[in-house]
């Protein structure tokens, strides 16, 4: 629209829709002497899965312009992505592997990739195996398998799996524990390092392997779960079960106090074994005083319970930077996408929550994304570690130009007020970010 002189030409790549696409005539705007056309094609719900390109050439001006959409017949959801490793501990011998699993749910059937990066590149001459959707109801679910060897493992690699679903990115990343090796039944009394799980890091974490094959993996809250949605919960997740008759998941917490843990969720998978997955509720001032709870697994098969237990990360504690970025001038002027950075830096402990709002409404996690913590340069001396993380956020050029605001909300625990936030907002108009008190 608001183009002259006529005439504009507009045509769609659409492959086996070429028929189906009508083109108006131009339309004057007001009079204003400019003129404009609309272009539509129709798609069914399963034609919907491809994508649509609008071609349009002016050729008074000389201009040429490509849109690329994807028809939206419905609401979907989005995936969640969890990672789990197999082992803080070296297994029997270096040649046994470890196994990283990635765990994909909650999910809208569509198409999808899985890929596993190291380093942020993508794994060469790994082979991973990803189970086919499991349907239930409106929503499905998979997981991921990839097994590397001790040695590649203590090398303290990140190692990332990424979920490529409907041209967004959805990831989580691990790396080697590290700290004293201790045995399977015993409580980690400490931080075992940088354990992630989405935007978590350097987190206790128990996951070792009954002789029979039987995983047993121990999941932490998030910041923004404990602080922001007040719905913190602890995931204890059992894999390679050869059947689900007499298993029990029992949880306790060394206060002795009462837990109301959901049901457990069991599912059969491809293999024939079983996955028990269930989840506790837990108050954000228990786990922030070091509360520390235990996941019990009890089966037939076992020749003892598999025990683990989590607890909040000691260490010293360190209150983030923040700053927020505008995209380059020259990408302002030339690009229809552009990118804002948020780098949250010096803080400590690594467990760290990031969220994108625009206008102060909360962006989808699939508009943005956040690197795993890494240990910032020369802060790893007496001083104690600190760590630091980049977010990144894509909005419309015409977002950005209208002057929307948009805040990076950062929630971590030495963060003040009851949900530890602290928010720095950037728009067109600030030219530089302004540091903003949550709720004023």
């Amino acid at each position: 629209m608001g183009y002259f002189p006529e005439p504009v030409s507009v045509t769609w790549d659409t492959g086996s829709l070429s028929k189906s696409a009508t083109t108006l005539q131009a339309s004057a705007l007001g009079t204003s002497g400019l003129y404009s056309t609309t272009s539509w094609v129709t798609a069914s719900s399963e034609e919907a899965k491809q994508e649509f390109t609008c071609r349009v050439v002016h050729a008074p001006s000389g201009t040429h312009d490509n849109t690329t959409v994807r028809a939206c017949s419905a609401s979907f959801s989005t995936p969640t992505v969890k990672l789990f490793h197999s082992s803080c501990e070296p297994p029997e011998g270096t040649s046994s592997p470890v196994q990283l699993l990635c765990l994909i749910s909650g999910y809208t059937p569509s198409d999808m990739k899985v890929t596993w990066l190291v380093q942020g590149q993508e794994a060469e001459n790994a082979i991973w195996y990803t189970a086919p959707d499991k349907i239930e109801g409106e929503l499905a679910s998979t997981r991921s398998e990839l097994n590397i060897t001790w040695l590649e493992w203590v090398s303290e690699k990140t190692y990332t799996c990424r979920v490529t679903y409907r041209g967004q990115n959805f990831e989580d990343s691990t790396r080697r524990c590290t700290g004293n090796p201790h045995p399977p039944d015993t409580k980690m009394q400490g931080p075992e390092g940088p354990w992630r799980a989405r935007s978590q890091a350097s987190l206790p974490h128990a996951a070792d392997s009954d002789p029979r094959g039987v995983t047993a993996y121990l999941s932490p809250p998030s910041p923004l779960e404990l602080y922001v949605q007040k719905s913190a919960k602890i995931t204890c997740l059992v894999v390679d079960l050869a059947s689900k008759e007499g298993l029990s998941l029992t949880w306790s917490r060394d206060s002795r106090k009462p837990v109301t843990p959901g049901s457990p969720d069991v599912r059969k998978q491809y293999n024939g074994t079983f996955t028990a997955m269930s989840t506790l509720p837990v108050e954000a001032s228990d786990w922030v005083k070091g509360e520390t709870y235990e996941c019990r697994v009890t089966h037939p098969d076992l020749p003892r319970d598999l025990v683990r237990t989590i607890r909040k990360a000691d260490g010293q504690r360190i209150r983030p930077e923040v700053y927020v970025f505008p995209p380059p001038e020259e990408d302002q002027e030339t690009r229809s996408t552009l990118t804002l950075t948020c780098l949250i830096q010096n803080f400590s402990p690594a467990d760290v929550s990031v969220q994108w709002l625009r206008n102060q409404v909360p962006l989808p996690d699939a508009q943005h994304s956040t690197t795993p913590p890494r240990l910032a340069p020369g802060r790893a001396n007496g001083t104690g570690s600190a760590f630091f993380v980049f977010s990144r956020l894509e909005v419309a050029r015409s977002q950005w130009d209208q002057n929307d605001e948009f805040t990076c909300r950062v929630v971590h625990e030495t963060l003040p007020g009851d949900d530890r936030t602290f928010e720095k907002a950037v728009s067109r108009t600030f030219g530089k970010a302004v540091s903003k008190t949550p709720g004023k």
